[in-house]
């Protein structure tokens, strides 16, 4: 890419859609109101009904350039691709929710890198108050593409001389991968999976089935759920078997970094796509030091495999945090102080292995996610200690403390009751 192409770049605002950013060069839109023009014989012009604001519609060109271009452009594929409405954030039109209803790529004839993007949109709901925190939920999804960008380069350039070694240091790489991968078929069959599967499904299913982010879907029932979840399983199933079958660097790399995002696809809660992941992001070996040339690339081609899934799984961690909803303060600083704890263990691995672009990608993704989360915390209610002479419905105590009998469930879900009917004396509620 050339200097003036990046600085031209550089003089267009930003945009966004689902956190994958663009650079936004040209902007239209149209709105107004539906109206019915009616006819009757006899008599001159025509009655016209007003049927209420037309839906608002935005055009919008753009261009993705630079290394990650491509992988950009991918990431805006998939998230264009994905059911439902999303987050879309304009440099004038601020934060909304939008459908996109076509999405046309096309590469520049003879220049790399460079990729022109068309939009349109419907927009949903006006989020103009959530710019803030949507720009942060952008900044983490491109530290995000750079940390799995800087991985899978790190991974190729350290691992090209334990695979010219031959096919033995091949194969531990890919036996390292296959056991890492067998925590993602546990994940997705587990009962978390299920659990958060039903948090879509319309109306009151129950404590249990009440998600952290999940996004309702009226038209899902139980049939879709459950058809839904088993193709999930059967997606990871075959990603898991075609990384045992692996004989390069890049298609190892590539196949890790896609099972972490397939599972965290598959999971409708983001916060069970995090406690899903988390086992994942402490992949480790038992690796044989030693001086002969095969026994050092055996060596190597675990240690470097065995980095590549734990950053994969980091990354998509940071998405899942991004994505996921807090339900107070404490709930939100815990969190962040986990995953603060989690990305600087990895980030002590990667500087005592002199990987410089990975360590400087993974403290990118940490700060961008502490940040994130940080934000959130200090716009959430607290937690305090509700106390009650008798046992109370939980019905009547939503109504004394937030005049909201809707929100019985949440009093339910802390204090766990014998019965609703029966709140204990003294629990935890949020303060607001």
């Amino acid at each position: 890419m050339s200097g003036t192409l990046a600085r031209t770049a550089a003089e267009y605002l930003q945009c966004s859609f689902r956190g994958v950013p663009f650079v936004v060069i040209g902007s239209g839109g149209s709105s107004g109101r539906k109206q019915a023009e009616h006819a009757y014989p006899g008599r001159a012009g025509v009655w016209v009904e007003d049927l209420g604001k037309k839906a608002r519609r935005y055009r919008i060109l753009g261009f993705v350039v630079g290394d990650l271009a491509y992988v950009q452009r991918d990431a805006l594929v998939a998230v264009v691709e994905r059911p439902g409405n999303g987050l879309l954030v304009h440099p004038s039109i601020g934060a909304i929710q939008a459908a996109c209803t076509r999405f046309d790529w096309r590469e520049r004839d003879g220049r790399l890198n460079v990729v022109d993007l068309e939009f349109e949109f419907v927009e949903q709901k006006n989020l103009l108050g959530t710019l803030v925190v949507t720009a942060l939920h952008a900044a983490v999804a491109v530290a995000r593409i750079a940390l799995s960008s800087a991985s899978s380069s790190s991974y190729s350039s350290r691992i090209s001389s334990a695979f010219a070694t031959g096919g033995s240091a091949i194969a531990a790489a890919r036996s390292v991968g296959a056991g890492w991968s067998g925590g993602a078929l546990s994940a997705i069959g587990s009962s978390e999976a299920m659990q958060s599967a039903a948090s879509v499904l319309p109306g009151n299913n129950g404590r249990y089935a009440s998600g952290a982010g999940a996004e309702t879907d009226a038209t899902a029932t139980e049939d879709s759920v459950l058809t839904t979840l088993s193709g999930s399983r059967d997606a990871i199933e075959q990603a898991t078997a075609a990384l045992a079958s692996l004989t390069t660097a890049a298609a190892i790399s590539s196949a890790v970094q896609a099972l972490t995002e397939t599972l965290r696809e598959a999971i409708a809660d983001p916060g069970v796509q995090i406690s899903l992941l988390w086992p994942m992001a402490s992949c480790s070996v038992d690796v044989i030091n030693s001086t002969a040339p095969i026994g050092a690339a055996l060596a190597t081609a675990q240690t470097e495999t065995a980095a590549l899934c734990r950053r994969a799984a980091l990354a998509s961690i940071a998405q899942a945090c991004s994505d996921w909803t807090p339900a107070s303060s404490e709930d939100a600083e815990t969190m962040c102080s986990r995953v603060v704890a989690l990305f600087e263990a990895e980030e002590l691995v990667a500087a005592d292995a002199q990987d410089d672009a990975s360590w400087a990608a993974l403290k990118a993704l940490r700060v961008q996610v502490s940040q994130d989360l940080m934000k959130r915390a200090a716009k959430l209610p607290d937690i305090v200690t509700i106390q009650r002479n008798a046992p109370l419905p939980a019905l009547t105590l939503a109504q004394q403390l937030y005049a909201d009998g809707t929100r019985s469930d949440d009093l339910v879900n802390r204090a766990d009751p014998v019965h609703p009917a029966f709140m204990p004396t003294e629990f935890e509620a949020l303060s607001s």
